[in-house]
Formats: structure tokens, C-alpha cells, sequence
């Protein structure tokens, strides 16, 4: 074997290396090991970085698991931005030596900043029960928690409240205890918190707006007031952080005040651009009155007649929170306790409403899961007398992945109610579930056979007949990404985002509707978006249209075209709509629009927008009509439910936090001067209740269709008396109905009548 001269002496060193480590004593190998790191120390020190290498990498072939190695080579990888480098050298480094702290925690940080949060959560929990004292760890597992999904700020408080027993004076933890108070509703031991941390000081920009915000929940607003002026005082002149303030002020003093701006100095005031709208609807909110008003951090609500007995009854659901159950009673409902099992505290986020099995009862599927933990779905079966008995596991319909919504639909039309459920919100990569319907007796997933197995961050469904060829296509949200138009052939779906051209909102997208927005007699498509609070306060102020990621209004064109038109329809400005519901609600034969609006931050107080529609464009109503609720606001469900013609609205209210807690509501319609007419259709056999069909209301002008749906906007599902507003009119000329088997026929009513019957039977 020929070795070259360098080679040889390369060799010779090495074994030289090798057989003085071998014959060097404990002591003396202690010594040296130290020598070099000491060496290396001193070229990290002035960043020879290269040289600091060689001498780390020394140490190891002399100490393979050498910690203090490891742990400056991950340092220098780090400097060097090679994360994967680093990464490597950590976990060698915490291997080596499991009772030292710095290269875990070290990795967990890595970990969290490179958004691996469920590893570095892991670790971080590792950690603390190990090193209980280890106030570094136990400050970012605290962050960890205050910010995970599903946000656990008891558990942050733990951990803030373990760094203040070894150090009481720390006031990052203070601070974070506070903080997590105010997350958990403590709002006066958040209140003390900050005002202690605020005598140290006084100026800091953060601790002012929440101790403003904090008294804003104690519904002190007074205090508020004054605290709020604090928080924008502190703030430099033209911070982008003061017209959030001087709207929370805003709120603040007319609930104090019951005006604005009053005797505020105009350094407070809060402008709003006034459209000089003069139109309105009046709504009450009953929901004590009748019941309803539970506080669950509301979501999906919907209404069905569950016990057969003729009334409208309510299913809703919420965080951590039995499922609300409420059957009509005179004038007033009844929530069932006890008499289902739905009393368990897992709670839900959306439910659909449908008779799954043909047996002329309805039944409900709930989602669980989502940002709230790991849960399987429910599948609820009716007895026919509101009790119910989740069969989920039994019909292969848990779904034990990351669902948010949910629809049911005949898509491959045969007869029978098939299920989507929207899957893979938290970015976990699950796929959407189809499940098809086997004559009632079990369910079969499809969704990669008929390819609508969308692996995106999917929220929101709509299920509709955009092309009106008979077929249900589907539409999904994505809350990061490009949204998705599948179009049904019959027996599997294409993908035609992009020649329909509505993939957008594309970062933010929250929940779909398909509905005729325009009269025309097919369905368009309206997507809402989560806007930052930044934005949204920007965009009341003006009252402009936005280009920050504001909702969009696709109308349909034909032919697998559509187009955008939210700036142009008047709904341009930026919201953070979270639940969406479309009807006629002032009976003009056009149909409205309502946003439910919110989001995480506790500070966060957007009002609900009620969008009445003109013949050119919306035009927002929301305060006037008394529906511009502050509570962060998710399922909104429609129903005529005192039968007076009119359109009420329910809706399910609460936030992301365990302390940011709304009633739910239920807002009763006083109507307007126009009429109304309300269809009920008495499906076949397999479809008693018609859920898939398509009416189209031709009154004068105007060429209204909709779609019986079962599962809509944020989990929702409104009566299936389908409500069409005369207007001036003040008559039907023809009903088109299409049946969800295909059947059509059209109907020329001869009377007045506004409850009209149509029986499928009859048409066979």
C-alpha cells in the first residue's frame, strides 16, 4: 500500500494521540480535556470560529461524549445559522449528560423559534419536572403554554408561580402571572398584578394596555378610561399600537358614558367614518327570556324539530361545556339535562343536523377536535324524543383527526345523506374526510376516491350546486393556503380552483357560504377572513375598502367562472369574521348578510356586522339594529322560531381564552313592512327532509335560489323552512324545485298563502 509523506505523518500524529491518551493518567486526561476547552473558549470569545472547531473537534476523539464540547460546537453551528448542525450536536450533547440542563434547553428553544412547538413543548415539560428550579425553562414553558392550542394558562401560571417562590421579585413572571389571570377570567388578581407592576413602571407601553384591558373586563369603566388614556399617553407620537387604544377607549366610554365623545379631549377621540346610512332593522336579544343565554364559549348552533313535536328546538355547542339541548315550550325553550348523553364536559365546535338514517328523526354530528385537543367526533342518533346515543364508532365516523366543520349532502346521489368533514386546521397534514353513506347501516371514507382528500389547514365547507347539473360540488377554506373548488362528475370531483378563480382569501380564510347574493337564480360564493385587530380598528375608522386580507365575494359568472366583487358590493373592509350567516332578513327579496367577528386576543372587542343588501350594493347596519355584539362571535343559525314571518338569529358567542366568556344570544326580528313566504318540502323515503334540494323563488325581478343545507357557515344549520322575502311585490309568480333525486317541477301558487307545502310523493 503506497501512503504519501503528509499521509504518513498525519498517521504518525494520530497514533501518537491515540497512545498518550491511552497512557495518560485519570488526572492528567481531566487536565488536558480541560486544557482544550479552555482553548477553545478563547477563540469562541474573539469568533475564530474555525479554529474554536478544530479544537472542540479535538476534544471529541478524545472524549466522544464530551458535553462541553457538544454544547460550544451546537454554539458555533448556531452562529453560523447551520440549525440542523446545531440541532444534531444538542441532542449528542443532552444524551451524554442527562443531569446537566443547558443543551435541552437550549434544543427546545431551537425547537420553538424553527416552529416545531410540539417538540419543544415536550421537551420543555421534560425539563421542569427535572429541573423544577431552572426559572429559564420554566419562564418559556409558561410562554409555551399561555400560547399552545388548546391554550392552557392555568397551566402558564403554574409555572409563573414556581419562578416567584425562588424569586419573588422577578417581574417577567409577575407580569405572566398577571397575564394568565386575565386569560382565566381572574380579572381582579389581574387587575392587582399589574397595578403593583405598574408602580415600578409606569410607563411601560404593555403593562398599561393591559391593565386597561383587564379593567375593561371588570366592566369598571371608569377606571378603564382613565387606564386606557395611561396606555396611550406612554405610546410615541404616530405608534402604529394607538388606534387600537383609542378604540378600546372609545368602547370603554360609551359603555361608562352612553355617549361619545362627550368630554373627551380630542387627543382621545376616536373618529368614525359614518356612511350616512339612515336604514335599519330592530332586533332584541331574548335569549334570557327564552333560556338560551348560556355562557359556554359558544360555536356551532342549530335548529331542527327534535322531538317531533312541531317546534323549532336548538342544538348548540361550546368549550369544554355539555352540548346545549332546548326543546320548545310555549314561549320559551327547555334545555334537557340528563335525558341524552351529551353531559360529558368534552364540548364541541361545530354540529350538522340530519337524518341520517332515513328513520324521520334528526340526528347530529359534532366535531370535536380542531385547536381545543385531540377528540373523536360524535355521531348523535334521535330517538325520535331528543335522546340520543353517539354511535360514531359504530358507523366508522369518529374521525379522530383535527375536524372543524362538517356538512352533510347526497354527493353521490343515491339517495342517502353522505358526510364532509373539514380536516387538518392545526396544520397536521390530516386529510378531509368523505364519508359515503351505506344505506344508513354504516359509512365508508372516500374522500381519496372521489379526490376531495384536501390536506391543506381546512376550516370551512360549503356544499352547493354552483353549475346547477344536479350535483352537490364543495367548496373549502383553508385558513393558510389557497382555498379549494372540487366539481362533482358524478363519481369523483376535479379540482377547478384555479379556473374559477377563487382560491383567495389566501392566508386567513375562515368560512365559506354558497348563496345567490345577487337574485339572479344560482349560487355565488362569499369567503370570510380573519384580519389582524389592527387592521380591522383601521378599517372602521375609514370605512374603506382594505387590501389586507379582507373577504371576498365571488360572483358566478357561469360556465365554472367566477368573479371577485367585495370592494365593489361593499363589503371590502377588513373583519375578523369567524362565522357567517346569509338570509333575508328585512323580507326585500334579497338576501343579507351577517358576520359574526372576533378573535384570540383578550383585548380584542370587534362588533358583528349585519350587512342589508341594496340592489347595488350592502350596506352595514349592525349598532343601528342592536346585533353589533362584542362577544367573539362563531355559529350563527337562522329561523323564523315565533313564526311572525321574519328571520330571528341565533348566535353562539366566547373566545379563544377560558376568561373570555360571552352569552350566547338570540335576537328576535321586529321585521319590516314586506312579507315573506316559507317552503317546506316533505322529501321521499330516503330523503324525508329534502336536505340537498334547490328552490328557486321567482317574485317580480327577482330570481332567488336556495339550497337546503345541513351544516353551514361556522357549524351551523338554520331551519328547513326555507324563508323567501317578497318585497314590494308581495307575491310568488312560480317556485322551481329540484329535488335532491333529480326531479323537477315547477309550481305557480294561486293564493297568498305564506306557508306553502310541496310533498315529493306527490310527484312520483
Amino acid at each position: 500500500m503506497n501512503i504519501s509523506f503528509s499521509n504518513a505523518i498525519r498517521l504518525s500524529i494520530l497514533s501518537l494521540a491515540i497512545f498518550q491518551l491511552f497512557c495518560t493518567s485519570p488526572d492528567q486526561k481531566k487536565e488536558s480535556l480541560q486544557s482544550l476547552h479552555d482553548q477553545a473558549m478563547k477563540f469562541v470569545k474573539i469568533s475564530n470560529l474555525d479554529s474554536a472547531s478544530i479544537v472542540f473537534e479535538k476534544l471529541l476523539t478524545r472524549d466522544p461524549e464530551n458535553y462541553l464540547a457538544l454544547l460550544g460546537l451546537a454554539e458555533i453551528k448556531l452562529r453560523e445559522k447551520d440549525i440542523t448542525e446545531a440541532i444534531r450536536y444538542l441532542t449528542k450533547a443532552v444524551r451524554a449528560d442527562t443531569n446537566r440542563v443547558e443543551a435541552a434547553f437550549q434544543l427546545a428553544q431551537i425547537y420553538r423559534f424553527t416552529g416545531n412547538e410540539k417538540k419543544s413543548k415536550i421537551l420543555l415539560e421534560r425539563i421542569v419536572k427535572q429541573f423544577p428550579t431552572y426559572a429559564p425553562a420554566c419562564m418559556a414553558y409558561a410562554d409555551v403554554l399561555m400560547t399552545d392550542a388548546p391554550p392552557n394558562p392555568e397551566g402558564a401560571l403554574n409555572q409563573y408561580e414556581s419562578i416567584l417562590s425562588l424569586n419573588p421579585e422577578s417581574q417577567k413572571a409577575q407580569a405572566g402571572a398577571a397575564a394568565s389571570r386575565l386569560r382565566l377570567g381572574d380579572f381582579s388578581r389581574a387587575a392587582a398584578g399589574f397595578k403593583e407592576l405598574l408602580k415600578l413602571t409606569p410607563q411601560d407601553p404593555h403593562l398599561t394596555f393591559l391593565y386597561a384591558t383587564t379593567l375593561h373586563w371588570l366592566q369598571d369603566y371608569k377606571s378603564a378610561v382613565q387606564a386606557y388614556k395611561t396606555a396611550i399617553d406612554v405610546l410615541p407620537i404616530g405608534s402604529p399600537l394607538r388606534p387600537v387604544r383609542l378604540w378600546n377607549l372609545r368602547l370603554a366610554y360609551t359603555a361608562l358614558h352612553q355617549r361619545y365623545p362627550g368630554d373627551l379631549d380630542t387627543n382621545y377621540i376616536f373618529d368614525v367614518q359614518l356612511t350616512g346610512n339612515t336604514e335599519t332593522l330592530e332586533f332584541t336579544d331574548v335569549a334570557h327570556r327564552m333560556g338560551v343565554d348560556k355562557i359556554d364559549r359558544g360555536r356551532g348552533g342549530s335548529w331542527a324539530d327534535l322531538n317531533g313535536d312541531g317546534y323549532l328546538d336548538l342544538f348548540s355547542v361550546g368549550i369544554h361545556s355539555p352540548h346545549g339541548v332546548y326543546l320548545r315550550e310555549a314561549d320559551y325553550f327547555v334545555e334537557i339535562e340528563h335525558r341524552s348523553s351529551l353531559d360529558d364536559l368534552i364540548g364541541g365546535w361545530a354540529t350538522a343536523i340530519a337524518d341520517y338514517d332515513n328513520d324521520g328523526n334528526l340526528d347530529v354530528y359534532v366535531t370535536r377536535d380542531a385547536w381545543e385537543g385531540p377528540k373523536k367526533n360524535s355521531l348523535y342518533s334521535n330517538d325520535g324524543n331528543a335522546h340520543f346515543t353517539d354511535l360514531a364508532d359504530d358507523f366508522g365516523v369518529a374521525d379522530k383527526d383535527d375536524s372543524f366543520t362538517a356538512a352533510w349532502g347526497d354527493i353521490n346521489s343515491d339517495g342517502w345523506l353522505d358526510l364532509y368533514v373539514a380536516n387538518g386546521v392545526t396544520g397536521s397534514g390530516a386529510p378531509n374526510k368523505l364519508f359515503v353513506n351505506q344505506d344508513g347501516k354504516n359509512f365508508n371514507e372516500r374522500g381519496n376516491d372521489w379526490r376531495v382528500d384536501d390536506t391543506g389547514t381546512s376550516l370551512g365547507i360549503a356544499l352547493g350546486d354552483y353549475d346547477l347539473d344536479g350535483d352537490l360540488d364543495v367548496y373549502v377554506s383553508n385558513v393558510s393556503g389557497a382555498n379549494k373548488l372540487y366539481k362533482n362528475n358524478g363519481s369523483s370531483f376535479s379540482d377547478i380552483t384555479h379556473i374559477a378563480g377563487v382560491e383567495k382569501p389566501l392566508n386567513g380564510s375562515y368560512i365559506p357560504l354558497f348563496f345567490d347574493s345577487d337574485s339572479d337564480g344560482d349560487l355565488d360564493l362569499f369567503v370570510s377572513a380573519m384580519s389582524y385587530y389592527e387592521d380591522v380598528v383601521e378599517s372602521i375608522k375609514s370605512s374603506e375598502p382594505t387590501f389586507r386580507n379582507p373577504a371576498h365575494l365571488y360572483r358566478n359568472n357561469g360556465k365554472d367562472r367566477f368573479t371577485e366583487r367585495a370592494v365593489e358590493a361593499g363589503l371590502g373592509r377588513s373583519y375578523g369574521a369567524m362565522g357567517a350567516g346569509a338570509g333575508d332578513l328585512d323580507n326585500d327579496g334579497l338576501a343579507d348578510l351577517y358576520l359574526a367577528n372576533g378573535g384570540p386576543l383578550m383585548a380584542r372587542f370587534e362588533p358583528n356586522a349585519l350587512f342589508l343588501k341594496r340592489e347595488d350594493a350592502y350596506i352595514e347596519i349592525g349598532q343601528q339594529a342592536g346585533v353589533a355584539n362584542l362577544g367573539k362571535g362563531h355559529g350563527v343559525a337562522f329561523a323564523d322560531i315565533n313564526e311572525d314571518g321574519n328571520l330571528d338569529i341565533y348566535l353562539g358567542s366566547g373566545g379563544h381564552y377560558p376568561g373570555d366568556v360571552w352569552p350566547n344570544s338570540l335576537y328576535l326580528n321586529s321585521g319590516t313592512q314586506f312579507n315573506s313566504v316559507s317552503i317546506n318540502l316533505m322529501g321521499s323515503e330516503n330523503n324525508q327532509f329534502s336536505i340537498g334540494a334547490n328552490v328557486t323563488v321567482h317574485s317580480g325581478q327577482y330570481s332567488r335560489i336556495q339550497r337546503l343545507d345541513a351544516g353551514s357557515g361556522f357549524g351551523s344549520t338554520n331551519s328547513y323552512l326555507l324563508h323567501y322575502g317578497l318585497g314590494v311585490h308581495d307575491r310568488i309568480d312560480s317556485v322551481f324545485v329540484s329535488w335532491p333525486s333529480g326531479k323537477q317541477e315547477t309550481h305557480y301558487p294561486t293564493t297568498k298563502e305564506r306557508n306553502l307545502i310541496f310533498n315529493y310523493s306527490q310527484y312520483e
